[in-house]
Parts: C-alpha cells; sequence; structure tokens
C-alpha cells in the first residue's frame, strides 16, 4: 500500500473515531435531558396532584382555581396512586411495587424520588404531609414522544457518521492521498535519479583512472599513449555531456522557457533533421511557435537520434501537420510496462541494454518540450516500431501559458 493511501486510511479512522466519540456523547447527554425534561413534568404533575386534594380548605376559590387549572394541564396522560402513608406496612407492600427499599426510605427523607419502569415508563413519587395527614403521590407515565425523538436521532447520527466516514475517506483520497502519492513518488524517482547519476558518473571516472593506472605500470610507445588519451577524452566528454544534461534537468520550467525564446517556422526549423536515413513530410500549411531554437533542436535531435538508433539502419519518417510533429521509426519498440516508466531519467527498456545509451536524452527532451508547452505521446509495437506524437501550442495559447 502506498505512503498516501497508508495515511488516508489513517486519518480516515482517527477522524470517524472522534466523530463516534462525540456523536455518543451528545446522544447520551441529550437523551438524558430530554428524560430529565419528562421527570420534571412528572414532578410538576405530582405536586399539582396534592394541592389539587390536600389544599382546597386552605384556598380561596380564585387560587384554587389555578390549582385545578394547572392540575388538568400538567401531563393529562399520566397514571396517578394515591396512599395514605400513615398505613405503614400497606403502604411500604404498595410501593415496592415501584420503588427499592433504599428508594423508600429515601422518599420519606428527600420528600420526591424518580424511578424508571420498563417500556420507557417513568415515574415520580412524592411524600405529601399535610393537617390532614401524610400522603403519598405516585404518578406513572410512558415517555414514548421522547423514546421516540431519542431513536429518530439515533438513526440520525449513524447517517451522519456514515457520510462523514465517506466524505473524509473521499476527500482524503482526492486530495491528500494523491498529493502524498505524489511527494512519495517524487522522493523516490529523486533516490532513483540520485543513484543512476552517481553510477553513470562513475563509470567515466573508473574508465578513465583505470586507462591512467595501466599506462603508468610501464613505458609505452607513442601510438600506445595517443590511443589511451584518445579514450581518456572520449570518457570526459562523455562525462561532460552527462553534466550537462543533469545541470539541465535542475533547471525550472520559468528559467527554461524565458531563455532567449523566439518564433520559430515549425515545418522549415524540423526539415533541417531529416539527414539520411530520415525522410521528411509536411502536411498543411507551415506554422510558428514560440521557443528557444537551440533547446528544441536538442529535443528533437535526441528522439530523432533515438529513432535511427534502434531502427537499425532502416528508414525514420518525420512528418509535419500543422503543430504537431511524428518521429515513427521501424525498431525494435517498446514494451507497454516500459512505456510507462520510459521517462524516467536512466531508465531503459529491457530490449535497449545492447544499444549505447545512459537513459537520459528522452527524458531531457520532454524535460524542454514539455517547458514549451508541447505535449508528447508514445505509441509503439514490439519489433515493429515506434511513433514519437510531439503537439506544440499556438502562439497565443503559448502567450496564456507563460
Amino acid at each position: 500500500m502506498k505512503t498516501g493511501n497508508k495515511i488516508v486510511w489513517v486519518y480516515t479512522w482517527l477522524i470517524v473515531g472522534l466523530v463516534v466519540f462525540v456523536a455518543v456523547l451528545f446522544y447520551i447527554l441529550t437523551a438524558r435531558s430530554i428524560n430529565k425534561v419528562y421527570e420534571s413534568y412528572l414532578a410538576e404533575r405530582a405536586i399539582a396532584t396534592a394541592e389539587k386534594y390536600w389544599e382546597r380548605d386552605e384556598l380561596d376559590d380564585a387560587s384554587y382555581d389555578l390549582v385545578q387549572k394547572r392540575y388538568d394541564q400538567a401531563l393529562p396522560i399520566a397514571k396517578e396512586l394515591i396512599l395514605n402513608a400513615d398505613s405503614v406496612i400497606k403502604v411500604r407492600k404498595s410501593l415496592s411495587r415501584y420503588l427499592s427499599d433504599d428508594e423508600i426510605t429515601e422518599l420519606y427523607t428527600k420528600h420526591i424520588v424518580h424511578f424508571e419502569g420498563k417500556d420507557h415508563q417513568y415515574g415520580v413519587a412524592l411524600y405529601y404531609p399535610d393537617n390532614e395527614g401524610n400522603f403519598i403521590v405516585l404518578i406513572r407515565s410512558n415517555n414514548r414522544y421522547g423514546a421516540d425523538i431519542i431513536s429518530y436521532m439515533g438513526w440520525m447520527l449513524l447517517a451522519a457518521f456514515g457520510i462523514t466516514a465517506i466524505l473524509v475517506y473521499g476527500v482524503g483520497k482526492l486530495y491528500a492521498g494523491r498529493l502524498v502519492n505524489q511527494i512519495d513518488d517524487a522522493y523516490q524517482n529523486e533516490k532513483s535519479f540520485i543513484s543512476n547519476a552517481s553510477h553513470e558518473l562513475n563509470n567515466p571516472l573508473t574508465a578513465i583512472q583505470g586507462e591512467c593506472e595501466i599506462m603508468l605500470l610501464r613505458e609505452r610507445t607513442s601510438q600506445e599513449y595517443i590511443s589511451a588519451l584518445e579514450r581518456i577524452k572520449s570518457e570526459s566528454q562523455r562525462m561532460i555531456i552527462l553534466m550537462k544534461h543533469l545541470l539541465f534537468l535542475s533547471r525550472g520550467d520559468k528559467e527554461i522557457i524565458n531563455s532567449a525564446i523566439e518564433p520559430i517556422n515549425l515545418q522549415s526549423f524540423i526539415k533541417n533533421f531529416a539527414v539520411h536515413p530520415v525522410n521528411f513530410r509536411a502536411e498543411g500549411p507551415e506554422v510558428v511557435i514560440k521557443a528557444n531554437p537551440y533547446l528544441l533542436g536538442i529535443a528533437i535531435q535526441n528522439i530523432v537520434n533515438n529513432a535511427c538508433k534502434y531502427s537499425k539502419g532502416k528508414d525514420v519518417l518525420v512528418r509535419v501537420k500543422e503543430y504537431n510533429v511524428y518521429i515513427e521509426d521501424q525498431g525494435i519498440g517498446i514494451s507497454a510496462d516500459d512505456i510507462k516508466r520510459i521517462f524516467q531519467p536512466f531508465y531503459r527498456g529491457k530490449n535497449a541494454r545492447g544499444f549505447e545509451g545512459q537513459g537520459i536524452g528522452l527524458t531531457l527532451s520532454i524535460r524542454i518540450l514539455e517547458s514549451f508547452g508541447a505535449k508528447i505521446r508514445i505509441n509503439s509495437e514490439m519489433n515493429k516500431g515506434t511513433q514519437v506524437h510531439i503537439c506544440f501550442l499556438p502562439l497565443s495559447n503559448f502567450a496564456m501559458q507563460i
């Protein structure tokens, strides 16, 4: 699994876990709040019931009417049970159906106890001492409406959890995962680039050192010294070219674009590379592009040289059709697996190992062409040939890109 995918999964689980924690906490607190509100309604009904039965002799008509009105409005669907607290044994036996022994004791000390029954049933017991005697009011009611609200809220939170998980993973996969994968790929390519560059630079240096050591073992003839110096010169030139290519690849695209850009007649420019065994064909009118002629020449020449090298002497066709350049050979071709990696520095196809080269020319060409806004596509078939299609930007689009 790629690093970006691992990070997406880790952060998805972290965020989803946090959402679950918050959702569960919200669910519990909200359910408790709903039940607390319902318990307050029960307590209000119990007090209204007690006042209705035992405050009639102590209130005037207007005040009692208010008590009666409050009783009628306080949780009318509740069931009530009135007990005479002076009959201790009988009352305890009746209360034991709803309350535990500890709750009964608490009722006599605190005068009010809340309890829960089955099927969302809630109740309140109120100890009410009066001048007519001591009484207990027990109110029971089914909080079906509150249960429906809690159930609905639970399903909503579950749906929100699912949507959040999908969105977090989707966004992470789309942006964070892609970005991290790009960074990881760039890092791996950089490691591979440094390793291959070190290897390629080490080869000519090793050859130069070996040639010098051999020459110093004993006296040589003038011709042997000349041959050795020629080999040293060849390896030195190879290393200089490689260094130039590496330095160029380290430059930014804007730096490349801003280096001596000028209008170029595309057909006339490409025709200069039509040297045997390269055949040139122009299709359509002459068009003008903007590029650095020197750098563009390096890019086209590298691609043409590759076509000639891998064609083993067969003809190579270069076609120009308006802003499109096609370079077609009849060579060894490139496998589908190799095409995916052919643009990487120092990468060479499995069937190209027997040919001279360092695997950096095509990468250099692609870098130059893309810096001028050109698009490159390679189509190839093993042992039948390769076509490199380069599509340049018209002048107006090039100006917009800059």
